[in-house]
């Protein structure tokens, strides 16, 4: 029979075992990293001498040396300018007999003997030479019977290194004085020894094997502790709770009678207190199963009762989302009705086959009462006696087969009440009131939302209406310069300027870089008043610009107001109001100057005709000439003067304006043959008659091609007259060269009596100012601007056009003649073809 303490012994023994073979793991593979450590610390000493070597040839070569020979030029010390010297002097300490450090910087054939090459460090050259290594050599050599680690690296003889080690007659006089011809002869580039260190592995080995000890005795000590500390442990928390949980197992395993496990438990114990406890569970295992098999019976029994529960919850989650269904499908019919009729008749239907009624009905409070039915073509039921205390109370009523439900909306008032009825009193009593209360407040709702919305919409349709019909451009822009609104005036007046480009009705865009920090809208955004301004395009157009801020809720201004109106026309017409209203005022003046300069002139005239009656020296008459030529010319001047002021009645009848422009062409062709230029004709052929005499119309057109000719170049000059019919009844002439064209700041004055361009005695500054009252008293208008083709300038000449009828003539001879209607109140008149 085993004892309770098997258990233990078991585990003291593996623990035993377990610390031997860790602690020769431990000894070993310290053993090997202490010596891993110390060929690392000997290969690092030795790159640290060697560094230090290299530091001390560098210092001496690039500093030490070129100092020495700036001061002493013509002297080689070798105590301060040899650099193996220095090196090897420096490093002497290291070779301290009881370091166990040894450093020799050696070479084949020597000057010193001292630094000569042993055996083992003339193989270590040879072999440098013959495989052209670099780098270091390290590894383990025996020197004077002891061990050391060694690390080598070549020599190489550089071209510094000729001035003491290459020709003997460019050596140092001192280096030959001291050593003889000994250690020339040497070529760069070849190995002239090497640089060795050696550290020896005893003395190290014994710095490792004592930490070694060392380790290996905390090793024990700590194994020990480790053991009677598991084994303390061991008893405390396995094999006590063992000896609990078996005594556990012989407590509570009782059903009352001496059952087999519980005999089996008491019997004699074998093996250890695992086998006890494996046994115990075993027993243990066939007790679970027995319980099992009753737990699956009532599980059996728990699950029909789960499934009839189950079955129910399914029901009514099916009733909740039909519901749901019923609620979401209403929204829709909300959204799709425009009237509250079309949202009953939408949403009865749907109510009544959710809810397996036979019918329903809706009564309307609100307005003129109304009533909606479902089916329609069964019989309204009757109202309830109490129908407004249903109304005022705001609950489901059942009366019999039926439900009423008010219907209310979200301040609490009836809109109506709503009745469904099934074809018994127990399928009506089944249903959930407060799902159809709910119901009722949905729809009430609805129809509140509906009646708003309708209002809304017919505002909206009222506001866009009025702002569809404002002829110029409106539109409501952002703080982001984006438009939200805009009415059609602005989408054509952007189409228009975009030539089609752009249809947003942003009509802010064409005059400012929205984008700009300057621009309008953000500065009226910024200060929050309104703005007005006039502005224009490059074409000429002109528009007064109105900004309106609207402020928001919080008094921010988020959104503008842009109007636009054009006042190109508007500019016009007062520009020609003004200088009609200057050129009879200074038609006027000029008539009564005229007067008053045309009689002494007369008088000038008569007596130098008496004059020359008098003298007769050639001289003199010559004299005299000149002074009646200028008198004339004066006089002419004044002609004009008074032609302007006082112009001769326009001559009764009508002219073909490609008739004359034709007439015209033909006259001053040779002249502008004569000039180099080109005289361009471009009418139709049909004729197109206006209300100006001939004459007039050659006169008008005549001082028009005068001016192009002396506008236009000595050569490749062009000019164009162009005759066509315009809107409104119109003819219109333009005439058009290629000249320098006339200056923005000379066209306000260029109809002005004695305003000239042209340089001086080359005009008399009459002929545009005749033209302009010839065509006015017309009833026609002169524009000038920029011929887009040709660049100079372009006079437009605008008519009225002469409209004739054919009548037989008086004597009914079949002679006809043509009858002249003027628009307006002008007598008609009549001229023959």
């Amino acid at each position: 029979m085993f004892t309770p303490q098997k258990i233990e012994h078991k585990f003291i023994t593996g623990l035993i075992l377990a610390v031997v073979l860790l602690g020769g793991a431990f000894s070993v593979g310290s053993y090997h990293h202490m010596r891993s450590v110390l060929e690392a610390e000997v290969r690092d000493k030795a790159r640290l001498i060697f560094m230090h070597v290299d530091s001390i040839q560098n210092y001496v070569r690039d500093i030490l040396r070129p100092a020495m020979y700036e001061r002493l030029p013509s002297s080689f010390i070798i105590q301060a300018m040899s650099s193996s010297y220095i090196s090897r002097k420096i490093m002497a300490p290291v070779n301290a007999p009881g370091d166990g450090t040894i450093y020799r910087r050696v070479a084949i054939g020597a000057r010193n003997p001292q630094y000569e090459a042993n055996d083992y460090e003339r193989q270590l050259i040879d072999e440098f030479r013959r495989s052209g290594q670099e780098g270091f050599w390290q590894g383990y050599r025996t020197m004077n019977g002891e061990t050391y680690y060694v690390m080598a690296r070549p020599v190489r003889f550089v071209a510094e290194c000729m001035y003491c080690h290459g020709r003997p007659e460019d050596a140092p006089a001192e280096l030959l004085a001291k050593y003889g011809q000994k250690g020339f002869g040497k070529e760069p580039g070849t190995i002239a020894g090497v640089d060795f260190v050696g550290t020896s592995v005893p003395k190290s080995i014994g710095r490792v094997r004592q930490t070694i000890l060392t380790y290996f005795a905390f090793f024990a000590f700590a194994a020990l502790l480790l053991f009677f500390t598991s084994n303390f442990l061991f008893r405390l928390l396995v094999v006590k709770n063992l000896r609990r949980l078996n005594a556990v197992f012989r407590r509570n395993v009782d059903d009352g009678n001496p059952s087999v496990l519980l005999s089996r438990l008491r019997e004699e114990e074998r093996g250890d207190e695992i086998d006890q406890l494996v046994g115990g569970i075993e027993e243990m295992g066939e007790h679970l199963v027995a319980a099992r098999s009753q737990l699956r019976d009532y599980a059996e029994n728990l699950k029909k009762m789960v499934d009839e529960r189950t079955t129910a919850l399914s029901v009514e989650i099916a009733a909740r989302q039909a519901d749901v269904q019923l609620f979401v499908r209403l929204l829709e019919d909300m959204h799709r009705s425009r009237t509250r009729g079309q949202l009953w008749r939408l949403a009865l239907p749907q109510i009544c086959r959710r809810f397996g009624a036979e019918s329903i009905s809706y009564t309307c409070t609100m307005g003129p009462q109304s009533s909606y039915l479902w089916p329609e073509n069964v019989p309204s039921p009757a109202p309830p006696a109490d129908f407004v205390g249903m109304l005022t109370g705001g609950s489901c009523v059942a009366s019999g087969p039926s439900v009423f439900i008010p219907v209310e909306s979200s301040s609490g008032s009836a809109e109506g009440l709503l009745c469904l009825s099934w074809p018994s009193s127990a399928e009506a009593a089944r249903h959930d009131h407060h799902i159809l209360q709910a119901l009722g407040r949905q729809l009430g709702v609805a129809a509140e939302n509906l009646t708003a919305i309708d209002s809304l919409a017919r505002q909206m349709n009222i506001l866009e209406t009025i702002v569809e019909g404002i002829t110029d451009p409106l539109a409501l822009m952002d703080a982001n310069c984006s438009v939200l609104t805009s009415n059609r005036a602005a989408r054509r007046l952007t189409a228009e300027l975009s030539q089609g480009g752009k249809t947003d009705g942003n009509i802010i865009s064409p005059f400012f870089d929205i984008q700009a920090p300057d621009c309008p809208l953000r500065e009226c955004i910024n200060r929050g008043d309104a703005d007005l301004r006039e502005v224009d395009l490059p074409s000429g157009r002109s528009f007064a610009l109105s900004l309106y801020p609207v402020p928001s809720g919080s008094g921010r201004t988020a959104q503008i107001v842009v109007y636009l109106r054009e006042t190109t026309r508007e500019k016009q017409m007062l520009a020609q109001i003004w200088h009609a209203e200057k050129m009879a005022t200074v038609g006027k003046l000029t008539a009564g100057l005229a007067h008053e300069i045309n009689n002494p002139l007369g008088v000038i005239l008569c007596y130098a005709g008496l004059l020359r009656q008098s003298l007769s020296a050639a001289d003199q008459l010559a004299d005299l000439t000149t002074i009646e030529r200028h008198t004339r010319q004066a006089q002419r001047v004044l002609q004009d003067l008074l032609n302007f002021a006082r112009p001769k009645a326009t001559e009764t009848g009508s002219a073909d304006a490609g008739a004359v422009a034709t007439s015209v062409r033909e006259v001053f062709s040779a002249q502008a043959t004569k000039k180099g230029a080109s005289l361009l004709l471009d009418c139709p052929e049909e004729p197109l008659w206006v209300r100006l005499g001939v004459g007039e119309m050659e006169q008008v057109l005549s001082n028009l091609v005068i001016n192009a000719l002396d506008a236009v170049p000595e050569e490749g000059g062009r000019i164009r007259i162009q005759v066509g019919q315009a809107k409104g009844g119109r003819v219109t002439v333009e005439v058009a060269d290629n000249g320098p064209g006339v200056a923005a700041a000379d066209r306000p004055h260029i109809f002005d009596p004695f305003y000239s361009t042209k340089e001086i005695g080359a005009g008399t500054g009459l002929g545009l100012t005749v033209i302009y009252g010839i065509v006015t008293a017309a009833g026609g208008r002169v524009e000038i601007d920029r011929a887009a083709d040709l660049g100079g300038a372009r006079f437009t000449v605008s008519l009225p056009a002469a409209h004739f009828t054919a009548v037989t003539g008086a004597a009914g001879d079949g002679n006809t003649a043509l009858e002249m209607k003027k628009e307006g109140p002008a007598r008609a008149r009549k001229e023959k073809r």
